[in-house]
């Protein structure tokens, strides 16, 4: 399965959240870890989920 994600915020706690995800959780097995830099988003608060054709995500459901 791919999974694909953003997120923007201080160095350090991106960082720690590469750090986090790279692990995964206890049970999965992280193959590869792929970063890019794109430009933040002024105004975004909120934490969301969002279907692509391109992910295992909507294959499962």
């Amino acid at each position: 399965m791919q999974v694909e994600g953003e997120a923007q915020g201080t160095e350090e706690s991106l960082q720690k959240f590469l750090k986090d995800i790279n692990n995964g959780p206890r049970h999965a097995h992280v193959v590869k870890l792929e970063k890019k830099e794109i430009a933040p988003k002024d105004g975004e608060v909120e934490f969301g989920f969002m279907k692509t054709s391109e992910s295992g995500y909507e294959a499962m459901q």
